[in-house]
């Protein structure tokens, strides 16, 4: 059997896309041959056009995207459609679809192939364009809504999303992006105690960290505030991220006059990423609510603090509540917007050992129990025949 999962964005560059890759290796347990199909919307990338590694067939399209409000209208057909060609030139027995800007291209291959269609909605992409353009926003919502009707199954990361798709008569699985039980570093007291010291850390010092990318909605400004009302020994440690995001926020650092106060790692590999997360007393997860999109869909860093077992502030959007305060009990809730909430929940966190102590027994133990790469793949394997290798329903 033959799979065609399809992209916006490249799988293995600038690193690999997380989800897509999980399914590639439950694919490939299966037996399934697999091409991926992805959008390439720099053509000067340096990538080849087709790539074969470890079996997998990578079919890059570099194609720049429309430009200018009407263009993107007319231009977002031809695209689709010369990305329908390609899909279709690799003969699939079953598409998986990322995301809806790629959904169109997907669906006009699946009515000339007749064969299953799995679209993974790993964002509310509507209301993230609506950001954009209101018009733009309401465009997609009307075309994701029309072209669901041709999807066999959708894949969505909470129950606000998975709602709506029921509502449309679709089955619908719910599946998190998060990491395995095997990459999560155990590390001793000692362990930990030596790589703060390594950072600069002293061991009175209570190091708040913010893990993964610094996007553009994370609420850095008002967390540096937060941080300035705070007595010094309380640190700021920023894990990983982009150098020219990490560039920008050092810039922000400077004007709050934090430098002493503020540390970056700079990019890292997924377990120097990980071992530094763990030296956290507490993590952050803040955005702002900047749309539907940021308010009901789980950054995957909050699943990488539950993991490690680093207790969580986040913002109060109804599904992070849901699953860090809710369900895993190692969460704390605040308005993103709102510098005295975020400082007084790390000065009360940062009081009560105890308490965070018990924060981070029942966020490893609801990792492991539910939430890890195991327990995702289980569901992923019994969501629809494709991802078994017997085939059955």
């Amino acid at each position: 059997m033959r799979v065609c999962i399809v992209l916006h964005t490249d799988l293995l560059h600038p690193w690999p896309v997380l989800r897509p890759m999980r399914e590639i290796e439950v694919l490939r347990a299966a037996g399934r041959e697999i091409h991926v199909v992805s959008w390439i919307k720099d053509p000067s990338a340096p990538w080849p056009d087709h790539e074969a590694q470890d079996g997998l067939e990578i079919h890059r399209v570099k194609l720049a995207p429309p430009r200018g409000r009407w263009k993107r209208g007319s231009g977002y057909r031809a695209v689709m459609e010369r990305f329908a060609r390609e899909i279709i030139s690799v003969r699939p027995d079953a598409i998986l679809c990322h995301d809806l800007e790629m959904l169109w291209a997907a669906v006009i291959a699946k009515r000339i192939l007749g064969v299953p269609l799995l679209y993974h909605a790993h964002e509310n992409w509507p209301a993230m364009v609506s950001e954009r353009s209101m018009l733009e926003g309401f465009a997609f919502a009307l075309l994701e809504r029309r072209l669901v009707r041709d999807v066999d199954h959708v894949y969505t990361v909470g129950e606000e999303l998975a709602s709506r798709y029921r509502a449309w008569g679709k089955p619908v699985t719910i599946q998190y992006g998060s990491k395995a039980l095997a990459e999560m570093p155990r590390m001793t007291r000692e362990s930990v105690q030596a790589r703060r010291a390594a950072r600069g850390f002293e061991s009175g010092d209570f190091v708040v960290g913010i893990a993964g990318s610094l996007g553009r909605d994370e609420a850095f400004p008002v967390i540096l505030e937060a941080l300035a009302g705070l007595p010094p020994p309380m640190k700021l440690h920023v894990v990983g991220g982009l150098p020219e995001r990490i560039a920008s926020a050092r810039d922000t650092v400077s004007r709050f006059r934090l430098q002493e106060r503020v540390s970056f790692t700079g990019p890292l590999q997924t377990s120097a990423y990980l071992q530094d997360t763990a030296l956290l007393d507490v993590g952050l997860a803040l955005f702002y609510p900047t749309s539907a999109n940021q308010r009901f869909v789980v950054p995957l860093k909050l699943f990488d603090y539950m993991g490690l077992g680093v207790p969580v502030i986040m913002s109060d959007f109804p599904e992070m509540r849901r699953i860090a305060v809710e369900t895993c009990h190692f969460g704390v809730a605040v308005l993103p917007k709102n510098p005295q909430q975020i400082r007084h929940a790390v000065f009360s966190l940062a009081s009560d050992p105890a308490r965070r102590e018990t924060m981070r027994n029942a966020a490893i133990a609801c990792f492991e129990h539910t939430f890890a790469w195991e327990r995702q793949r289980e569901i992923l394997e019994a969501s629809h025949p494709i991802f078994r290798p017997d085939g059955r329903r």
